[in-house]
């Protein structure tokens, strides 16, 4: 395993606007001089879902790798739950906050489990803008941020709100360039915070 591994959902795990496997990695891989173990799954969310969810996908790959335990996890997550709810978060109604509420709680749990079993440091990839969600976006950030913030682990935030990321046909999946911007983003975060990767 190596000492910093990737987990989330699609965006972790996809491939110039379809899905496929690691773009990120490519260019965290190019960026640190190593390959670094991607765990990301396609559809995950952190609610329970039609596939394992960001949480049970992190535990799963604790159960593969013990006894050995990462320094640093680069996550994502809430993506998947906020586009479950699609119509309310387009509205930004009652419904779309409390899913978006509920994600936060669930992501609170999982930093409070990876540092109970010794993970040192997190870069939490956030949300860009997409799909025409504004308002469900800058709200899920700011519970990124809050959980992040309040967690027992280094949590530091990559947010992305700032970056325009060119999407494929679905308008969520991120173009080559997109990934290549969403990785840089990851990295101005490690080095800014001299987390190991």
């Amino acid at each position: 395993m190596s000492s910093t591994v990737l987990v989330g959902d699609s965006i972790m795990a996809g491939r110039d606007g379809v899905w496929g496997i690691g773009a990120i990695n490519k260019y965290l891989n190019q960026f640190s001089g190593q390959k670094l173990d991607n765990y990301a799954l396609i559809g995950s969310s952190l609610h329970d879902g039609w596939v394992k969810s960001v949480p049970q996908v992190y535990g799963d790959m604790r159960k593969k790798t013990a006894p050995a335990v990462p320094t640093t996890v680069v996550l994502n997550g809430g993506g998947n739950d906020v586009i479950t709810v699609r119509d309310d978060c387009w509205a930004f109604n009652d419904k779309c906050r409390k899913q978006i509420d509920e994600a936060m709680d669930i992501a609170e749990k999982l930093l409070l489990c990876m540092h109970d079993d010794g993970v040192e440091h997190v870069i939490y990839l956030g949300f860009y803008y997409a799909f025409n969600m504004t308002e469900a976006v800058d709200y899920g950030m700011e519970g990124i941020k809050r959980v992040c913030e309040g967690a027992p682990i280094d949590c530091h935030v990559a947010d992305a709100r700032n970056l325009s990321i060119p999407t494929g046909w679905d308008g969520i999946h991120p173009l080559d360039e997109g990934y290549k911007r969403l990785s840089t983003r990851i990295w101005e975060v490690k080095e800014a915070n001299n987390i190991p990767i």
